[in-house]
């Protein structure tokens, strides 16, 4: 653990951000975590952190986000929560640090533009180095997210690759939530625990499997963290 970048972040307010309750769960319960808004979306508070539920999309992610930087005064956010594989190296239950988000369902090559890239916007979004002081998990990869559920190698080959070969794992929110940290100047990091993988069998039988033991993975991992701020 980086004692100094963890010293740093002591003193800063926290906000991890989910897609779905079933998520964040664990870490509610564990953590005296109480409501403290039900709409538009549920906000969580503890003595220390935040906590929100997005709902699933990037609209919804972006949204939320947005509503929570005007209202409340936030220094890091965590994205966490599932995620699928497509690479045979990050296997399900493994704990995957995010290096850099793309976005899916854009196309403005017309224009200049990469598959994926938003009109005056980056490539792609990079993770805040605050996260690295917690040695959450050694492996890192990048991300694709989109609002097209990806739950075959064709549509791996279709959508996710056409934006870059170097994606291993994706999901349906957190791109989003990068470039609305990106656009409003904030810190952001995600952190995505493997539900299923893409060429196993049906994703989506493996995700209602495994949703419950990753709620309980999620819950150690914020604990990590909970336990090192003042």
């Amino acid at each position: 653990m980086n004692i100094e970048l963890v010293k740093k972040s002591m003193n800063k307010t926290i906000c991890y951000i989910f897609a779905m309750f079933e998520e964040a769960e664990a870490t509610i319960i564990n953590n005296n975590f109480v409501l403290i808004e039900k709409e538009p979306f549920l906000v969580y508070k503890n003595n220390k952190s935040y906590l929100t539920i997005t709902g699933i999309g990037l609209i919804n992610s972006a949204t939320c986000l947005s509503c929570l930087i005007s209202k409340y005064d936030i220094d890091y956010f965590i994205n966490i929560g599932t995620a699928c594989s497509i690479d045979k190296e990050i296997n399900v239950l493994d704990v995957v640090v995010i290096d850099n988000a793309y976005l899916g369902n854009v196309d403005v090559t017309g224009f200049g533009y990469k598959i994926g890239q938003v009109p005056k916007m980056p490539e792609k979004y990079k993770s805040s180095s605050f996260i690295e002081a917690y040695n959450i998990s050694k492996k890192q990869a990048n991300i694709f997210s989109s609002d097209i559920f990806i739950n075959s190698t064709e549509k791996v080959e279709k959508y996710v690759y056409e934006v870059n070969d170097s994606i291993k794992i994706i999901d349906m929110e957190c791109a989003a939530l990068f470039q609305t940290s990106f656009i409003l100047k904030k810190n952001i990091s995600s952190i995505k625990i493997i539900s299923d993988v893409i060429g196993s069998k049906s994703n989506e039988e493996e995700f209602s499997i495994f949703l419950k033991k990753c709620s309980y993975k999620i819950n150690e991992i914020i604990r990590k963290i909970e336990q090192n701020k003042k």
